[in-house]
């Protein structure tokens, strides 16, 4: 089988921080940022220029301080389908220009309610005009050197607006667009939905534009939302079953509503599953996968806390406090869990509850230095968790051995 690799889109920065109550300082942007290199993204959407002179500064110093070796990943921007947006966007990117890192993402809404919803109830009336804005646009942009992205918003509801969706990706690739993104921007994609999931639509769409342009290489995009608890679903079906070899997210799954895709999940999906690949293909990322600790830490520090049993770098997902998987995992470590947490920058702990075994407690008491003997263990235990009995969420390693030494105090023997 063919192997393929997957880009790691990261817009933790941009779509992350569109989030109620996780932005960020400019700093902290540029720190988010230098962890992200370090990560090996592949590109980095760093903000909205034209949201604001701040969020044109954090583009611009982003650009400046990370695209210039070719480690970089490639540098990119939002913008709307406005000629004023574009000049402030590519303004933004300039110092990355002349190292090719630089990408303009622009958008266009498709969903026929947020069409109307933007451009009023005749929005089809403006159909040409847009079709033509798109191409004149983005060929302004191509031609200055610069990387173009375009997103048909709303892709996954554009419903009777398949033809007209075929007429602006075809007028942005005409225009230079190499990627094309199609999202499940209010994340109410499902396979279920049979010819209409927005997957099969991508593969319509990729045959026309591959047959109407066959010396063009195009990428194709996901960027899903997570309003059905599907994002993770419907991206990795993207790439398994449709064209898509870029995958939008963010670390920690934050982002509008209920966020985006986790892009630690699908980077851990990629590595387990991928190497099945669909029969055809195998999928691969370039990611460093031990600092994904890191910068999940980062976010759930810096932007939104991050909830204890979230998968793959939440507190718990490799912490155990119950008996039989302790047991288990002091004689082998990996009996549960899925994949070695050092991969991810993490390591196995316990956290010693009502629930814990006599081994448990037993192992940390010696790892403390005392006397913990086989056939005392089970009282020892016992005596814990008596001692704490109100403390049903669990009690520190340092409080386990407070216990320890009343009992010992207690029975009168050390």
């Amino acid at each position: 089988m063919k192997a393929v690799q997957v880009k790691i889109f990261d817009t933790t920065l941009r779509d992350g921080q569109q989030c109620p109550g996780a932005g960020m300082s400019f700093d902290k942007n540029i720190e988010y940022a230098q962890l992200a290199k370090k990560l090996g993204v592949d590109i980095l959407e760093a903000g909205f220029p034209s949201a604001s002179h701040t969020e044109f500064l954090i583009v611009n110093a982003i650009a400046q301080a990370l695209a210039t070796s070719d480690k970089s990943p490639v540098i990119a921007a939002l913008c709307q389908l406005r000629e004023a947006q574009f000049v402030t966007t590519i303004d933004a990117l300039q110092p990355a220009t002349k190292y090719h890192k630089a990408r303009l993402h622009t958008y266009l809404p498709v969903d026929p309610d947020l069409m109307r919803a933007s451009l009023g109830e005749n929005y089809a009336s403006h159909h040409e005009t847009i079709v033509n804005d798109v191409y004149r646009l983005i060929k302004q942009t191509t031609d200055a050197g610069i990387e173009v992205e375009f997103s048909p918003e709303g892709y996954s509801r554009m419903r009777e607006n398949f033809s007209f969706v075929t007429d602006v990706i075809r007028a942005a690739v005409s225009a230079g667009a190499s990627i094309i993104n199609c999202p499940d921007t209010i994340g109410g994609a499902c396979r279920w939905q049979g010819a209409d999931y927005f997957v099969e639509k991508m593969n319509e769409h990729a045959a026309i534009i591959a047959k109407e342009f066959p010396k063009k290489i195009i990428t194709w995009s996901a960027h899903c939302h997570n309003d059905f608890g599907l994002a993770l679903d419907n991206t990795m079906n993207a790439v398994f079953l449709g064209p898509v070899t870029q995958i939008e997210g963010c670390f920690n799954g934050i982002g509008e509503r209920a966020g985006n895709v986790a892009l630690e999940q699908c980077i851990m999906y990629l590595k387990y599953f991928g190497a099945i690949g669909n029969g055809e293909k195998k999928f691969y990322t370039k990611i460093n996968r031990k600092y994904l600790q890191d910068i999940s830490d980062f976010v759930s520090r810096d932007m939104l806390p991050r909830q204890p049993h979230w998968p793959i770098t939440g507190e718990n997902a490799a912490r155990h406090s119950s008996g039989g998987h302790t047991n288990a995992i002091i004689k082998n470590p990996m009996v549960y869990q899925p994949f070695d947490p050092n991969e991810t920058g993490k390591e196995i702990a316990f956290a010693f509850g009502p629930l814990s075994g006599s081994n448990h407690a037993k192992v940390i008491i010696e790892q403390y230095g005392y006397s913990c003997e086989e056939h005392e263990k089970t009282a020892i235990a016992q005596f814990i968790k008596e001692y704490y009995v109100d403390r049903r969420k669990g009690i520190t390693d340092d409080e386990l051995i407070e216990a320890y030494l009343q009992y010992r105090k207690l029975t009168g023997n050390s």
